[in-house]
C-alpha cells in the first residue's frame, strides 16, 4: 500500500483523499491517502512522513511557503512533495490551466488579474507569466513589489480592462469587495475563485459584476492539479471529468 496524504491546517473538509482514491482505482493500485492536520512544524512531520515510507504529500494552506523554503531551490510555493531526497513542484498553476481549458476559457492573448499573492497565487502567476503581462493585486504592497521583481512580465494592476479574473483570497472584507467592484471588466469576462469551500463564491455572485454562468469555483482546478501531482508520484495522467462532474453536483 502506497502512503500519501495533504498537510494543513485546519483541513479537515478537504476532498483529497476522495479524489486521490478515485484516481488509485482508475489506475489499478493500492493507496493510503490521509488528512493530515497538524497545528505546527510541518518540516518535521513531512521528514518523519518520508523516512518512514511516505511516497508523497500535497502541501496546502497556510504551508506552501514554508515547506518551498526547506524543499526548493527556485519556488516560491510548493504544493505537491514527491522522492527520495525530497523533490518538490507546484501544481498549482497547472491545474488551473488545465481546468480553464477544460471549460473552454482562453487565457493566450488575453488581460488576466490574479487577486491574491498567497501560494496558489504566486504558482498561477508563474504559469500565466511565461507568454503574456499578467496583472496582479494584493493588500500588501510590499509583497506586490517582490512577486513584481521575481518574476517577468508581471505588473500591478491600474485599471486596465479585464478578460479573466482569478481569486486567489480566503475572505472577502469590505475594503476588498470595495476594490473587486472597481475592477474594469470587459462585458463578456470570467470570475474564477479558486476556493470550493468558504464564502467568498457567495460574495463574487451577490456583486453581480458578470452573470452566474460566467463565474466558476475552484473545484476543477482542485481536481487537476492533485491530478498532475499524482503523475509526478506514479508517472500516471488519470482522466479528471468524472470526478470533477461527480464532486460538483455534491456542493
Amino acid at each position: 500500500m502506497k502512503k500519501l496524504g495533504v498537510l494543513g491546517k485546519e483541513i479537515s473538509y478537504s476532498m483529497s483523499p476522495e479524489i486521490h482514491n478515485s484516481f488509485a482505482k482508475e489506475h489499478g493500485i493500492d493507496i493510503a491517502y490521509k488528512i493530515f492536520d497538524i497545528p505546527a512544524d510541518p518540516i518535521g512531520f513531512i521528514e518523519n512522513f518520508f523516512n518512514h515510507g511516505g511516497i508523497g504529500l500535497n502541501i496546502t494552506k497556510p504551508y506552501k511557503e514554508i515547506v518551498a523554503k526547506k524543499f526548493s531551490k527556485d519556488l516560491n510555493s510548493v504544493n505537491c512533495l514527491f522522492g527520495r531526497p525530497i523533490n518538490s513542484a507546484s501544481t498549482d498553476g497547472i491545474g488551473l490551466i488545465a481546468d480553464l481549458k477544460s471549460k473552454n476559457i482562453e487565457t493566450k492573448g488575453k488581460n488576466i488579474l490574479i487577486w491574491g499573492m498567497g501560494g496558489a497565487g504566486i504558482s498561477i502567476v508563474k504559469e500565466l507569466s511565461h507568454n503574456q503581462t499578467t496583472y496582479i493585486a494584493n493588500r500588501s504592497k510590499e509583497k506586490l513589489s517582490i512577486i513584481q521583481n521575481s518574476f517577468l512580465n508581471v505588473e500591478e494592476y491600474a485599471n486596465q480592462e479585464i478578460d479573466l479574473v482569478i481569486l486567489c483570497v480566503q475572505d472577502i472584507d469590505q475594503n476588498t469587495e470595495k476594490q473587486i467592484r472597481q475592477i474594469n471588466l470587459r462585458k463578456d469576462a470570467y470570475i474564477y475563485d479558486i476556493n470550493y469551500t468558504g464564502s467568498t463564491l457567495n460574495t463574487i455572485e451577490s456583486l453581480e459584476l458578470v452573470s452566474k454562468d460566467r463565474i466558476f469555483n475552484g473545484l476543477g482546478m482542485l481536481v487537476e492539479q492533485a491530478a498532475e501531482s499524482y503523475r509526478l508520484w506514479f508517472n500516471y495522467s488519470p482522466s479528471t471529468e468524472k470526478i470533477k462532474n461527480f464532486l460538483n453536483e455534491r456542493l
